[in-house]
């Protein structure tokens, strides 16, 4: 077996005191969030640098559907695109890392910094995530206070 970049990049994360936070999806969950939004948030007394996110899906959605991925410190409803924009959940089961610049031209490739008690949150974009099923991976170095 080979290692993938992406498997490296998370043992060096994890050996350099890194962590990695998981949120398990369901469609039907994130369809009944208040406007269409669910959240992980911060565990951390401190901020965090978000390195990356990774969305697993392993069963689209049943209908048409795009989600939205990014942080927040507004609240754990307010929806942000910081992270992933626009990803398709209907198309094929798939992996979406925001560290591939394909993925919305590259503009959210990019580390994010989160205060401690804040928010990633995952809308439902477009259409019904209802019968989507996935994890998603957050990894993240705790910043000094």
């Amino acid at each position: 077996m080979s290692l993938t970049s992406s498997v490296i990049d998370a043992v060096a994360l994890l050996a350099s005191g890194g962590k990695i936070g998981t949120l398990a999806l369901t469609g039907a969950a994130i369809h009944a969030g208040t406007g269409g939004v669910i959240a992980w948030q911060n565990p951390e007394a401190v901020a965090i640098l978000i390195t990356r996110v990774i969305l697993d899906l392993t069963t689209v959605s049943t209908g048409a559907c795009t989600l939205d991925v990014g942080v927040t410190e507004a609240s754990a409803t307010t929806t942000s695109d910081t992270l992933l924009d626009g990803v398709d959940a209907n198309a094929a089961v798939a992996v979406f890392d925001s560290m591939n610049a394909a993925l919305d031209a590259g503009a959210n490739a990019k580390a994010q910094k989160l205060a401690s008690g804040k928010w990633v949150t995952i809308d439902e974009k477009t259409g019904d995530a209802t019968g989507l099923v996935g994890t998603l991976y957050i990894q993240y170095i705790p910043l000094a206070a």
